[in-house]
C-alpha cells in the first residue's frame, strides 16, 4: 500500500479528499428547493396515495459526496393504495415522461435531470401503516422487493463506516463501475466487521481486497429481509469487473492513482 506523498500519510490524503467532497450549505439549500418541486410533482402524480417525499440514500446515511452522481429522494406511498409497486413505478415513469422530464430507469429508482442536479426518486409502498416494512421495485430483477429503508439507515449509522464508504463511492464513480450503493455499503460492512475504527486508509485497502477476492462468490443479504439477495442486482460478469478494478487498485499504485 503506497502513500500519496512522502510528507502526507495515506489516511491524511484520503481525509483531504473527503473534506473537499463535503456537502456544502449551498448544496443543502438547493436540496430544499428541489425537494419542494419534487413533492409537488409527486403529489400531482399520486394525489392521496403519497404520504411524503423525503431525502434518502447517502444524504440520510451521511455517506453523500459533493460530486455524487445523483441525490436520492424516497416517495412514500400509502399502504391503502390499490396498485402494486411495479405498476406504481411504471405509472410514475410514464407520468414524468409525459411532462417532458425524460426520466431514466435505474436499479430501484427513477432518475430526473433537473438542470442543476440529477435526482433519483425511489417509490416505496408501505405494506402497513403501523410498520416500516414496504416494497420497492428492482428494475434489474423485474420484481417487487420487500425491505425496510429505515432499518438500512439505522444499520449504516450503527456500523459506522461512513468515511470508508464515501471513499469507496468515489473510487467506484471515478472508475465508472456499475456497483449499486447499498450493495457497496453491505460489502464494505462485511469486509470491515472486525476492523478498528479510524484507520481510514488501511480499512479502504482491506475493503478493496474483499471486493477483489470475495465479491463474486459471496452473497449479500438484506438485513431487513434475508430473502432479498442484494448481490443479485449484479451479474457475475459485473461483479468480476469490480473485482478486477479492485485488483488493479491494489497492484502497487500510489493512492493518488486509486482515488482522487
Amino acid at each position: 500500500m503506497h502513500v500519496a506523498a512522502s510528507t502526507v500519510s495515506a489516511s491524511e490524503y484520503l481525509r483531504d479528499i473527503l473534506d473537499r467532497e463535503m456537502v456544502t450549505r449551498e448544496a443543502v439549500a438547493e436540496l430544499a428547493r428541489v425537494e419542494n418541486k419534487l413533492a409537488a410533482l409527486c403529489h400531482a402524480w399520486g394525489s392521496r396515495d403519497i404520504v411524503d417525499v423525503t431525502p434518502g440514500g447517502g444524504f440520510e446515511k451521511s455517506m453523500a459526496n459533493r460530486s455524487g452522481i445523483s441525490i436520492d429522494y424516497v416517495v412514500w406511498i400509502h399502504a391503502q393504495c390499490e396498485r402494486r409497486i411495479p405498476e406504481l413505478y411504471e405509472s410514475m415513469f410514464a407520468a414524468f415522461r409525459r411532462l417532458g422530464l425524460a426520466p431514466m430507469r435505474r436499479d430501484v429508482t427513477l432518475a430526473l435531470n433537473l438542470g442543476t442536479m440529477v435526482v433519483d426518486l425511489l417509490p416505496a409502498k408501505r405494506l402497513s401503516m403501523i410498520s416500516d416494512i414496504h416494497e420497492i421495485y428492482s428494475t434489474r430483477r423485474q420484481a417487487a422487493i420487500t425491505t425496510n429503508l429505515h432499518q438500512h439507515v439505522l444499520d449504516s449509522h450503527d456500523a459506522g463506516w461512513h468515511d470508508e464508504v464515501r471513499v469507496l463511492k468515489l473510487w467506484r464513480d471515478q472508475n465508472g463501475l456499475d456497483f449499486p450503493s447499498y450493495y457497496l455499503e453491505l460489502a464494505t460492512q462485511a469486509a470491515l466487521r472486525r476492523r478498528p475504527a479510524g484507520a481510514l486508509a488501511d480499512n479502504v485497502w482491506v475493503a478493496l481486497g474483499f471486493f477483489e477476492r470475495l465479491l463474486v462468490p459471496r452473497a449479500m443479504l438484506d438485513p431487513a429481509n434475508a430473502a432479498n439477495i442484494v448481490s443479485d442486482e449484479l451479474t457475475a460478469a459485473q461483479k468480476r469487473s469490480i473485482a478486477l478494478a479492485a485488483e488493479a487498485a491494489r497492484s502497487g499504485r500510489p493512492w493518488s492513482e486509486i482515488v482522487r
